[in-house]
């Protein structure tokens, strides 16, 4: 068995993003300006503060892991499909955060900066995998919710 729970082997990219938005969210909270760095001020100029990116960041990031967690170790009659629904719901917010960065980074490269930021490339491959984690997720809440259904049925069918 993996040691973060039986069904997480083949997730162990939503549970780096989990871990990292956590991360980052405690990053955020820090004392000191973390956003007026120059890699990161373009998205502080989009509106965002530490404050809101702590919350958010934080928030998706315990949801994941806790839905992560339910997937991997709680049966699936207790959980069902809303543990995958959950994790695609992470995804999905994690997808437009990373998204967000990486068109700020990029709209800063070619307006303002005139040069590209080595961590477009991060962003947008974190913005892409995240996507698919999303389909990932969903195929999984599908198929467990088919599962349970079909054993509801021969439970009716067994009691008569």
């Amino acid at each position: 068995m993996h040691p973060a729970g039986p069904y997480s082997t083949y997730r162990l990219f939503e549970w780096c993003m989990a871990t990292m938005m956590v991360l980052i969210a405690f990053t955020l909270a820090l004392p000191g300006d973390t956003m007026e760095r120059a890699a990161l001020k373009p998205i502080a100029e989009m509106g965002f503060s530490e404050a809101n990116m702590a919350m958010v960041f934080g928030s998706v990031g315990a949801i994941r892991v806790c839905a992560l967690f339910m997937n991997g170790f709680i049966n699936n009659a207790r959980v069902g499909p809303k543990g995958a629904y959950a994790r695609a719901f992470g995804a999905a917010v994690g997808c437009l955060i990373m998204g967000q960065f990486s068109m700020a980074l990029v709209w800063d490269a070619f307006t303002v900066a005139y040069a590209p930021s080595f961590v477009i490339p991060v962003f947008g491959t974190l913005a892409a995998f995240e996507c698919l984690s999303v389909y990932i997720a969903v195929l999984d809440g599908v198929a467990r919710k088919t599962r349970l259904s079909q054993a509801i049925a021969q439970l009716e069918k067994v009691a008569g």
